[in-house]
């Protein structure tokens, strides 16, 4: 007996109710033009799902999920169940996700290092033509706007509070409060013209802070608990559009970026490998009038294909030629001339560790993995990929290897594509959600296959990450301990080199707390950026750290030199600008700090620190309207709240305001009882206080 719900490659099912269905509300070329002109033109409310697993879904047949909102999609609307991601890392998921292109094209290989272009042509930017209202709603910093992710959106709330090293949490954002602005946004809403809106989830990514009463719930199952979290914020969203009668026009999508080991293949997380525990993903769909009601695609289908697919659901005619393609005819039951092969790659071993890079290919029944030690898989019958298949089916194993070549050729190559980095404090933030730092290596050469340095990896990673804690804690001499070990591990480590500048530089400090502070430590740190530089020559990073220190011992032509370096690594870097705002600042010269700064507001996307810098220098510079826009801009975002409100005291009294300023002065008093400068700006305006 047949089970109608279901497309199968080689076993074609009749569509004839759900193809009528879907050309009558949004596919059939004939109506496009009318549906464009009408108020029920078809919403869409896309949301990713940061690091979920398939397998841990109750409709990918998981017993244990508490996933009640991601079922009732699948009930309702088309449940794809071999739906496979072109990268384990967020950042290049989602260009795959948002372009319906392999992230690769635009030299997008690792998170926050290289930016999606604008040249790059969004979903986003393709709806917003076409009449939507766009917004997006972020969870982690690695999609923010300055990576590019903000292209085609009216809206883009990625606001993520407090980056200093001492808030490293802060670089994600918990679901709850991203769907809280998502819903605001969508409580705004006019309803006369069609919406798409972006929600981003990254709870499900560890480290896991679950809260009550989840918390109690899945003890011992946080990851799991996390996903459930991630559901209920998927089903406030549902509910929202669905009580202000909008469901029955609004498509609504969820899929998840890439997957997570969990100890599979002893990868703990993601990103080192391409077995299918982070590279299969759930995927469902509800269409509007829950057309297709449960049906399921047994076909492989891709993250590349998700754009095509939506823009076709929704008629909106493409532009020039994608990697994807619109899955539309399997909807209607049409077959396939071909399964198109889904390619996936990961450069993390290689720009993090100095291991080779990894590629993979998955067409037919095969898997291939183009390694240093090549892999075969038969993942239907060996879900685990535990039997390599290389040496009894070669022929099988090199017909995927040149297809894995021949899609590799047409990306840029690693080696030569301009690789823009991060600033100080992206990696700072980087780290707080487990990416450590680049690695050094090119040349071309092709370093360990990753799946034999699995014992490395830990040892590393535990020696990287209890630094990491004792630089925050403020024990850089435990630090430069932990990274010595390291450095015995992997001598050529640029992540070690750079963190030991952190340490050194922590250890040099005189104002470091239970530290007497050693000005060689600061010599040294220098050198470890030097070496880190060395080992990567287009990071910017290290140069920038350099700078810092530079500046503060007001060694300007040694600053500016250091800038120099990481401009001819990064021109597009916005921490370049800030730089080169506080060279220009220590050595007199306001107006051109100012100016800096300016610069740097316009390309840092969440980052505070340069509203912050632009604030300071606006009023130093009498610019009190720059000032305080930039200090309200900074209380929006809740950052350093009580030095916000002296800025604002500070600017009320010189406009001779004495009331405002005193409401600010004691605002920031509130905040901080502590800070000296606002106790006297409210003494000297109201007397002493009283005690």
């Amino acid at each position: 007996m047949r089970d109608s719900s279901v497309v199968r490659r080689r076993h074609r099912v009749p569509f004839a109710l759900i193809a009528t269905a879907l050309a009558a509300v949004c596919v059939a070329r004939s109506d496009v033009a009318g549906l464009h002109q009408s108020a029920s033109r078809i919403n869409l409310l896309l949301v990713t799902l940061d690091t979920v697993r398939a397998d841990h879904i109750g409709a990918y047949g998981s017993a244990t999920a508490a996933t009640p909102v991601l079922d009732r999609l699948a009930r309702e609307g088309v449940r794809f169940a071999d739906a496979t991601t072109q990268s384990p890392l967020t950042g290049p998921a989602h260009a795959a996700l948002m372009t319906g292109m392999y992230p690769g094209k635009f030299g997008v290989r690792d998170n926050a290092a290289s930016r999606l272009p604008d040249e790059a042509v969004t979903l986003a930017e393709r709806l917003k033509a076409a009449g939507y209202s766009t917004g997006a709603f972020i969870g982690a910093f690695i999609l923010d706007r300055a990576f590019g992710f903000a292209q085609g959106f009216d809206a883009f709330d990625a606001r993520f509070e407090g980056f200093g090293l001492a808030d490293l949490e802060q670089a994600r954002r918990r679901g709850d409060k991203v769907a809280d602005s998502a819903l605001a946004w969508l409580g705004g809403l006019p309803g006369d013209r069609p919406f798409f809106c972006w929600v981003h989830l990254y709870d499900a990514h560890a480290p896991y802070a679950l809260p009550p009463p989840l918390n109690a719930r899945f003890r011992g199952r946080a990851y799991d608990g996390e996903i459930a979290f991630v559901d209920q914020q998927v089903g406030r969203l549902v509910a929202a559009v669905q009580n202000k009668g909008w469901l029955d026009r609004t498509l609504v999508v969820a899929v998840a970026d890439h997957g997570e080991g969990l100890g599979d293949h002893d990868e703990d997380h993601h990103g080192v490998f391409l077995y299918e525990s982070v590279l299969r993903v759930p995927w469902v769909m509800r269409l509007p009038g829950r057309i297709g009601a449960g049906v399921v695609v047994q076909e492989q289908v891709r993250s590349i294909d998700l754009a095509p697919t939506v823009l076709d659901l929704l008629a909106v005619p493409g532009s020039g030629p994608l990697d994807g393609e619109t899955l539309v005819p399997v909807l209607q039951g049409r077959d396939r001339k071909e399964v198109p092969p889904s390619f996936a790659e990961t450069y993390y071993p290689r720009f993090h560790f100095g291991w080779s890079e990894l590629r993979s290919v998955r067409t037919g029944d095969f898997k291939y993995i183009d390694a240093p030690h090549p892999e075969l898989y038969a993942p239907v019958s060996d879900p685990g990929e535990r039997q390599n298949l290389t040496e009894t089916k070669p022929i099988v194993a090199r017909r995927l290897s040149a297809m894995a070549q021949s899609i590799a050729r047409t990306l840029p190559d690693a080696d030569r594509a301009p690789r823009p980095q991060p600033d100080a404090d992206t990696l700072a933030r980087l780290r707080s959600l487990g990416y450590v730092g680049l690695v050094g290596g090119g040349g071309g050469a092709r370093g360990p296959d990753p799946k034999l340095m699995t014992a490395q990896y830990r040892q590393f990673g535990t020696l990287i990450e209890s630094s990491l804690a004792a630089i925050r804690g403020g024990r850089p001499a435990t630090a430069v301990t932990n990274l010595k070990k390291a450095l015995t591990i992997n001598p050529r480590s640029y992540d070690v080199h750079l963190f030991l500048g952190d340490a050194y530089r922590q250890l040099g400090d005189p104002g470091n707390a239970g530290n007497p502070g050693n000005p060689g430590n600061l010599d040294r740190a220098v050198g470890e950026y030097e070496a880190a530089g060395q080992l990567n020559p287009g990071v910017a990073e290290p140069h920038l750290s350099a700078a810092d220190i530079r500046i503060d011992q007001h060694d300007f032509d040694g600053a500016r030199r250091e800038i120099s370096h990481a401009a001819a690594a990064d021109a597009r870097s916005y921490a370049v600008d800030v730089a080169r705002g506080r060279l220009a600042e220590a050595s007199g010269q306001l107006s051109d700090a100012m100016a800096a700064y300016q610069r740097a507001v316009s390309g840092g996307g969440g980052d505070p620190r340069p509203h912050a810098l632009l604030a300071n220098i606006a009023l130093r510079l009498g610019r009190f309207d720059v000032a305080e826009r930039e200090f309200n801009h900074l209380l929006d975002a809740n950052y350093q709240p009580a030095g916000g409100h002296f800025g604002l005291g500070m600017i009320a009294e010189a406009r001779g305001d004495r009331a405002a300023a005193v409401t600010h002065y004691r605002r920031a008093v509130a905040l901080d009882p502590a800070f000296k400068e606002a106790r006297q700006a409210l003494a000297r305006l109201t007397g002493p206080p009283k005690r």
